[in-house]
């Protein structure tokens, strides 16, 4: 084996001296030892810088996983909140559009309800233009009082006892169409738009012809006195023909125009007192009798619900009452029916 170099195998005395008193010590040596220690210490902090270098870089690591993770947390709860707006966003969406859907319905019944009164109108057969009129005594409206006691009169029309069984009937005159209410609302509008375009049209020439025709309460009294056909003469108790109703008031209350038209008579005689004939469309005429003044003239005209006097008790008359007639091609019929649906349509 080659011999160490000198240095190496030159040796050292280390001497231990205690601090307090007691016998010091001495250890021989040579430097080998201390180089194995000096590079075992050496090598420990080399390891020890190693793993310390090792450890930054794990911890480097280790805060960017940590702020690549609140990153991802902020976006998840940035995305989250996001979720949570679109969802009540979403929320709020849909319950608008299903009260839309509740108010679409609504409009659509009411469109429907709409539409059956329109087509109630327009279906509708005016009492006298069917084959018989409700009689006097039937089908009474609700808002016509009963016979009461008040002014009656007219012009004398004597029955004789053979006529007696000649005396009208009168039958029912056609009522309103009915008209299906649809349910669904998938094709529901289109369709009702589409109806009620035409049934507009139509509807409002029905109404053109119908403020053409008698069918207006003439005053605003509906308390009648006298019905029309046979009765007890007021003046001379004997059985005669009534060829209108009585309509009871006071004395000077407005008398209105039953329907449009043309006034044809406006005058005075000892039977009618002051009186007004109004001819009307498809051969109606009306006639307002025993009034206290007259407001229009031959040849006007006149439109439904204008007024054209002041109600009285003129010419043959117990009291104040308007005489109210209505004749249909030169024919004197109940005038009551009329009126009634005058009073129906508008109640």
């Amino acid at each position: 084996m080659k011999r160490l170099p000198g240095w190496l195998r030159r040796r050292y005395t280390l001497l231990i001296i205690p601090e307090h008193s007691g016998a010091s010590s001495r250890v021989r040596l040579t430097i080998v030892p201390l180089l194995l220690v000096g590079a075992v210490f050496g090598l420990l902090v080399t390891i020890a810088v190693l793993l310390l270098a090792l450890r930054s870089e794990d911890l480097l690591r280790i805060r960017a996983l940590h702020e690549e993770l609140a990153e991802a947390v902020d976006a998840y709860e940035a995305s989250l909140a996001d979720r949570e707006k679109s969802i009540a966003l979403l929320k709020s969406e849909v319950q608008r559009l299903t009260e839309e859907a509740g108010a679409v319905k609504q409009k659509l019944e009411e469109l429907d309800k709409l539409e059956a009164e329109i087509e109630a109108i327009v279906e509708l057969a005016l009492p006298g233009e069917s084959d018989a009129l409700i009689s006097s005594s039937s089908g009474k409206n609700a808002a016509v009082q009963p016979l009461s006691y008040g002014g009656v009169g007219g012009e004398n029309h004597p029955v004789e006892e053979d006529e007696l069984t000649e005396a009208a009937g009168y039958g029912s005159f056609a009522g309103y169409g009915s008209v299906n209410l649809m349910t669904s609302l998938r094709d529901e509008a289109e369709s009702i738009r589409a109806r009620l375009a035409a049934k507009k049209e139509e509807a409002a020439r029905v109404l053109d012809k119908l403020r053409m025709l008698p069918i207006a309460w003439p005053t605003e009294s509906t308390r009648i006195t006298s019905e029309f056909g046979l009765r007890s003469d007021p003046f001379t108790r004997r059985l005669a023909q009534h060829s209108g109703i009585d309509i009871g008031g006071v004395s000077g209350d407005p008398v209105l125009a039953a329907g449009g038209g043309v006034v044809v008579e406006s005058a005075y005689n000892r039977s009618r007192g002051h009186y007004i004939i109004i001819k009307h469309d498809n051969g109606y005429k009306s006639v307002y009798m025993h009034l206290r003044k007259r407001l229009v003239s031959e040849g006007q005209k006149v439109a439904q619900g204008e007024q054209i006097g002041l109600l009285g008790s003129s010419g043959r008359s117990t009291g104040p009452h308007l005489h109210f007639e209505i004749w249909k091609n030169d024919q004197a019929v109940d005038p009551l029916p009329y009126l009634q649906l005058f009073k129906e349509e508008n109640s």
